[in-house]
């Protein structure tokens, strides 16, 4: 049986595909980041892939360095959510 993954770790691996595509689009490196928000590149590989629950302070950093607002990464997450929401109840 697939263990089934809350609504938190969804939301905290959709914030980290929605910065990890604006970093992308950026054409900025995962290093390139880290200098520019004065994390370790470590720390972005990880948030990027959701395996960091980040403070609220450290997506504020992350946001400003990727030029956009904390509301813009926050609305694009809740889109993705529901959108993958909406998937999963038309297929049960």
């Amino acid at each position: 049986m697939a263990k089934e993954i809350s609504l938190h770790e969804r939301m905290i691996a959709e914030l980290g595909m929605v910065l990890q595509e604006r970093r992308t689009r950026l054409h900025m490196s995962q290093s390139d980041l880290a200098e520019q928000s004065r994390f370790h590149r470590s720390y972005i590989s990880d948030v990027e892939r959701g395996a960091r629950n980040i403070s609220v302070k450290n997506l504020s950093r992350l946001a400003l360095a990727l030029d956009i607002p904390i509301s813009t990464v926050l609305v694009q997450v809740e889109k993705r959510l529901t959108a993958k929401g909406t998937k999963a109840r038309k297929r049960a």
